[in-house]
């Protein structure tokens, strides 16, 4: 990192007034970063900038667990209303069916 910058344990940080004055470093220094860089105002936090390829790997890993919540949650409040294949036709008589068409079986 160049010393435009100020190091931080958690984001890398620069102020507007250096964001604006050096743009085109700051744009050099995020696109090649692969760590979002906190942009201050007056030494707090207002925006973050980061690499839209960085960006885009996160939304797209947002996604994912948002996908693994949701079937996550659908199997626990699911888990007992599916009924096995045995269990729904253990008082059907095959025999009752065995001479029927899909067509009839279907219009039944």
């Amino acid at each position: 990192m160049t010393s435009i910058l100020i190091k931080n344990n958690g984001l890398d940080k620069i102020s507007s007034t250096d964001v604006r004055r050096k743009y085109t470093e700051m744009a050099r220094i995020v696109r090649s970063n692969n760590k979002p860089v906190e942009i201050t105002v007056n030494g707090k936090a207002d925006l973050v900038m980061m690499n839209p390829k960085l960006f885009e790997s996160l939304m797209e890993l947002i996604e994912d667990y948002e996908d693994e919540i949701a079937i996550l949650r659908f199997k626990s409040n699911n888990s007992n209303s599916f009924i096995s294949s045995d269990e729904l036709l253990k008082d059907v008589e095959v025999e009752d069916f065995k001479d029927m068409s899909i067509d009839d079986l279907l219009s039944q």
